[in-house]
């Protein structure tokens, strides 16, 4: 996947599956194009899932959680 675009951001979903378990993880880029260049800072979450098209999902919506300011201890605001 390229990249869901969210209020002048791009949200690119990077899950992986775990070996163990087959479980999918929560894991996500989020980038800011500043004009003369791109800025971008990797995330994760402890979740998993099953599927990786749910993993997938979840990234995108923690994403769109993450620009709009709602976990704490995650920001964009240095991107």
């Amino acid at each position: 996947m390229n990249g869901v675009p969210y209020k002048g951001y791009v949200i690119r979903p990077t899950p992986l599956q775990l070996a163990d378990s087959g479980d999918w993880t929560v894991e996500l880029y989020i980038s800011k194009d500043k004009g003369n260049e791109i800025k971008e800072r990797k995330y994760s979450a402890g979740d998993t899932f099953k599927t990786q098209r749910e993993a997938t999902q979840h990234c995108i919506n923690f994403g769109k959680q993450i620009i709009d300011g709602k976990p704490p201890n995650f920001t964009v605001a240095d991107l």
